[in-house]
């Protein structure tokens, strides 16, 4: 089914998907950044040598990867690299360029993990732009509260958080170390070798939330070159109830795959709903290498 020109994949019930006209109506009030934007790290070079600085950005984007943006230090609560010896919390690295990077280093070889924590952001909407930003991100869940409470009137008030995580040298050693949670509220994991991952094969993934699976939530994938449009995805589909999805992988280049989580707030004076995002990036070369031959 294409509606707005989202691929959706899902058993059940049609997902109802925002024209995208709705979105455009979200940029032009100004909360684009907070809501038609994902954010996500990536790496200049994707591929990074041990000992050797290189560049990691933040990247906000309505079309993936969209532009690097200003590296926000003080919107930062963790900040970490987990590699094969273990986690190293960076603390504030220096920065370079313009928009600003953090220039990192790895300490060994091999596949390295690096997440990122923002502290909390608070966006209101419109009750008509909040129910369409509902309905394009799948929150199912929350649509139903807000109907059976009689809310549909009323503006949304959001509490967000980021919780992003980039891999680097997926196919070097210590690649388990992709496999493997690195404690972040939300996040996801893969649950094979990415070594030998290649356009046209495909990903398994488990997305976790707080203490267990992210379950029935919606899960969406693209990659840089995707042509769909403003806030679409080359792939989209549900997690199961064990929180997991097969993500396809369609061509070379950056990958990012995101999921959200959004719940009802109690505790919070200024916000009704409070909502954790979360982004998986990585890069595919292209094809594997060829197996070697086994001896006859």
């Amino acid at each position: 089914m294409i509606v707005g020109r989202l691929r959706i994949e899902r058993a059940g019930r049609g997902l109802v998907v925002a024209a995208l006209a709705a979105v455009a109506a979200l940029a032009a009030a100004g909360t684009a950044p907070a809501l038609a934007h994902d954010f996500c790290l990536l790496s200049t070079p994707p591929r990074v040598e041990p000992g050797v600085p290189f560049d990691l950005a933040m990247h906000a984007a309505d079309v993936f990867p969209g532009e690097p943006v200003p590296w926000r230090a003080g919107r930062i609560v963790e900040f970490f690299v987990t590699d094969g010896r273990g986690r190293i919390d960076v603390g504030t690295p220096p920065l370079a360029g313009d928009p600003s990077r953090a220039r990192l280093t790895l300490r060994g070889p091999g596949t390295a993990v690096v997440a990122l924590v923002t502290d909390p952001s608070y966006i209101e909407l419109p009750a008509a732009e909040f129910q369409a930003y509902l309905e394009h991100d799948g929150h199912d869940a929350v649509l139903e509260t807000r109907r059976r409470a009689g809310h549909i009137d009323r503006p949304g008030r959001e509490r967000y958080t980021r919780h992003v995580k980039t891999l680097l040298n997926i196919g070097g050693p210590s690649a388990s170390v992709a496999l493997t949670r690195t404690g972040l509220k939300i996040e996801i994991v893969p649950e094979t070798d990415l070594a030998r991952l290649a356009p046209g094969g495909s990903l398994p993934v488990r997305v976790f939330f707080r203490d267990g699976p992210l379950a029935n939530a919606m899960i969406c994938a693209t990659h840089d070159g995707w042509a769909g449009g403003h806030d679409t995805y080359a792939w989209c589909g549900r997690l199961d109830g064990a929180g997991r999805a097969t993500i396809p992988i369609a061509a070379a280049g950056w990958q990012m795959i995101r999921a959200v989580k959004m719940v009802p707030l109690r505790d919070d004076p200024k916000a009704d709903w409070h909502s954790d995002w979360t982004t998986l990036t990585f890069h595919v070369d292209g094809p594997p290498p060829a197996a070697p031959e086994t001896p006859r």
